[in-house]
């Protein structure tokens, strides 16, 4: 039997998470962050994989090249990043996190450890972890086909 309801379809709970975390981490963060969401998703991509190119970085966040352009634009006029032209290729373009970048980081992982909490209200410990490795295995199936 296909199921028709949108509070048992995967798809839309994934996505309505999604939205949900990403609303309520813009609210906590107003008052303690001086960045967007897509700017702190930016630096935790920057901290995760270290240096990258511009066009890498566009990949990651899932945007054109031309809007991460302008989000890292804004960025490097804050003092969040740095960019400079590849000795190699001077089309391709680096971005690095600055030391003002990496402080302010910790404060938007607490924010989002905040959100976590608050969306895991209720959950035992071992409940939380269970659900954790269930989404990274969904992750790891979806992967192992979209990036072919």
């Amino acid at each position: 039997m296909e199921k028709t309801q949108l509070e048992e379809r995967f798809g839309f709970l994934i996505s309505d998470v999604g939205r949900l975390c990403g609303k309520r981490f813009d609210d906590l963060a107003k008052s303690t962050v001086d960045l967007t969401r897509a700017q702190c998703r930016a630096l935790a991509y920057l901290s995760h994989y270290g240096d990258v190119n511009q066009a890498r970085l566009a990949d990651l966040l899932e945007v054109a090249p031309i809007s991460a352009g302008r989000l890292l634009d804004r960025m490097e006029e804050g003092g969040w990043i740095e960019r400079w032209s590849n000795p190699d290729d001077r089309r391709e373009r680096q971005v690095r996190m600055t030391p003002k970048a990496e402080r302010t980081l910790g404060k938007a992982r607490k924010v989002g450890d905040e959100v976590a909490a608050e969306g895991l209200n209720g959950f035992s410990d071992e409940e939380a972890r269970q659900l954790i490795t269930l989404l990274q295995r969904v992750r790891g199936n979806l992967s192992r086909i979209v990036d072919r």
